[in-house]
């Protein structure tokens, strides 16, 4: 049980959230439990739906609403990152310090991932390190690709060496990642339309096959 609170906390993180994962945990087991009751009481065939249903639900949720919102978020970050980082990249080459980069990009640039980085700002008002900042921040960011590049802020942080060719490196990374993904995403599109449409068609079919047996 702990382990399994540890992992959905981490992912909670991911997406921002500052949800105690107990809380999803229960609403997942008390919305199963309601899902199974009414699926019994309002059908004839409920003592065989109910259990299938719930489970498909159950299982499902997890990766409906926390997994896809953690891959979404990821790309909306990734593309925050091209205009975020190109500007604090501007700052550095401008002669000041990564704490002060930050606050000027902050100013400028108005993304959720610049909302982040206010959080890192609030987070060294109260007293911790820019390294420790740093840190949470990359807990609550679900882009490998960001994620190098606070490890590079950090480093330039603690050595004091140039980061911004490292920065331009991921943002050329990060740009080739989207193309690919847009070039992709119109390629699957038809076929994604053909694998629901046979799932649909396939999902009705098996239920009415189950009514038609018990009514």
């Amino acid at each position: 049980m702990r382990r399994m609170k540890n992992r959905l906390q981490r992912k909670l993180d991911l997406l921002g959230y500052r949800v105690n994962a107990k809380t999803i945990i229960i609403f997942r087991i008390v919305s199963s439990i309601i899902l199974f009751l009414v699926l019994l009481l309002i059908s004839k065939v409920g003592y065989v739906l109910a259990p299938l249903i719930t489970l498909i639900y159950y299982f499902l949720v997890e990766y409906l609403f926390i997994d896809l919102a953690i891959y979404y978020r990821s790309l909306s970050l990734e593309s925050d990152a091209i205009e975020f980082f190109t500007v604090f990249s501007l700052s550095l080459k401008g002669g000041r310090n990564v704490k002060k980069a930050i606050a000027i990009t902050t100013d400028i640039v108005d993304n959720e991932l610049s909302i982040e980085f206010k959080k890192v700002l609030n987070d060294l008002k109260v007293g911790k390190s820019l390294e420790e900042a740093l840190m949470l921040l990359e807990s609550r960011i679900p882009s490998e690709s960001i994620n190098n590049i606070l490890i590079n802020i950090r480093e330039a942080n603690r050595f004091g060496n140039d980061i911004s060719s490292s920065i331009d490196k991921q943002l050329s990374l990060i740009n080739a990642k989207q193309e690919k993904k847009l070039i992709k995403k119109y390629k699957v599109v038809p076929l994604y339309l053909t694998i629901v449409s046979i799932s649909f068609t396939f999902i009705m079919l098996s239920v009415l096959i189950v009514l038609a047996m018990f009514l």
